[in-house]
């Protein structure tokens, strides 16, 4: 198994040379979603990761209309000329380079190629000039591992970096913040849900759209040996956004020791994550929809909480006809499921005046108790 990773300058190509990489990937500001390298820059780092003895991939990844696509055909084969291989995702630029240039393809099937006849559909398609394939990392590590024996091409899958949650062509961050686009033309934010209490969701916005990540990474560095074992052939680490641990990583993968990578995360910016790898939890969700208090909702059942703000309050919607009273004790069902008990110690309406009782169809705001998030169910003991 094989490592690739992403070069942005002279200095990140001689650490992928140092850690023996044998290749690297180059993005084009124009052809990539998050490229920043302008055309000489492009020319330059593909010219120097020759003399390294890195082989040059062209990462052509943006999705495109047909009037985007027609524009960028006008520059394209002057990438496609000091380029070794070609990765694509759009599926015209994937027809585009197999009828137009003699390049090998990568092609990127993480989005919406779940099932084996898509992937040898793209196999056939490429008419021999196929040279990998990169999987998604919502497959589970029992798909992977078929998928790998039965590919007649290499695979590639992410082994370390951010999980793309959400894609839009659409500007929305610019719109709200335009004094914020940095010189580059991109802008950086912090997203958080408003049905959940997750928040610093990594939001970018930059000519190509905006995209939304998850607030972990993923990591199967702890992996590599048995993505080794079953075959994988490349392992890519994307670092893009903070490469100063690349090397380390690479290492770990390299020569994986278990009390090193405990000191790499607690080290590391980020929580990680291993997705669907070791699990699939499609049916998670099974039991707990089963659960009668959930589905009934009658007799004990007091209502939702709708705001909780930690170290202050929690906001529950009354909803049983009995209302609600400042001498009941509370069971309150997390989404996960589970179960928290409480007297009620503070009770105010939404004038935030206290009261002894509050009326169903009210707002009722009670203190905070750790542990409980919004969407948790409350019933009376």
């Amino acid at each position: 198994m094989k490592l690739t990773s992403y070069g942005r300058s002279l200095h990140e190509l001689n650490i992928l040379k140092d850690q023996g990489f044998e290749e690297v990937i180059l993005e084009p500001k124009s052809l990539s979603r998050f490229g920043k390298l302008s055309k000489d820059e492009f020319l330059a780092l593909s010219m120097r990761a020759k003399e390294l003895g890195l082989r040059v991939l062209l990462e052509w990844d943006i999705l495109m209309t047909e009037d985007v696509f027609t524009a960028k055909l006008k520059e394209v084969n002057d990438y496609v000329a000091h380029a070794d291989a070609v990765r694509v995702q759009d599926p015209g630029a994937f027809g585009w380079v197999v009828r137009n240039t003699d390049r090998p393809l990568q092609f990127i099937a993480e989005n919406g190629n779940h099932n084996l006849p898509a992937l040898e559909g793209w196999v056939d398609l490429a008419k021999g000039r196929l040279e990998r394939l990169i999987l998604s990392i919502e497959l589970s590590k029992t798909a992977i591992e078929g998928y790998v024996q039965k590919l007649k091409v290499p695979c590639e899958l992410l082994g370390m970096g951010r999980i793309l949650l959400f894609y839009t062509p659409r500007p929305l961050l610019s719109a709200l913040a335009p004094e914020k686009m940095t010189m580059n033309g991109e802008i950086a934010a912090l997203g958080e849900s408003e049905e959940s209490p997750h928040k610093g969701f990594p939001i970018v916005e930059n000519a190509h759209g905006t995209f939304m990540f998850h607030i972990k990474e993923f990591c199967l560095v702890d992996f590599a040996h048995e993505l080794r074992q079953m075959g994988l052939g490349f392992f890519r680490i994307d670092q893009r956004w903070d490469n100063q641990l690349l090397a380390e990583i690479s290492g770990l993968v390299k020569n994986f020791d278990a009390t090193g990578f405990e000191t790499f995360k607690e080290k590391y910016t980020q929580d990680l994550m291993r997705g669907f790898y070791l699990v699939n939890k499609t049916d998670v969700l099974f039991p707990k929809l089963k659960n009668s208090r959930l589905q009934k909702r009658e007799g004990d059942y007091i209502g939702e909480v709708l705001e909780a703000e930690k170290g202050s309050h929690l906001a529950i919607m009354v909803k049983n006809p009995k209302g609600l009273k400042k001498t009941d004790l509370l069971k309150i069902l997390h989404p996960k499921g589970e179960i928290f008990e409480s007297k009620i110690y503070s009770l105010r309406n939404l004038s935030l005046e206290e009261v002894d009782s509050v009326a169903a169809g009210n707002l009722a705001i009670i203190q905070f108790i750790g542990g409980v998030w919004v969407k948790s169910q409350v019933f009376y003991q």
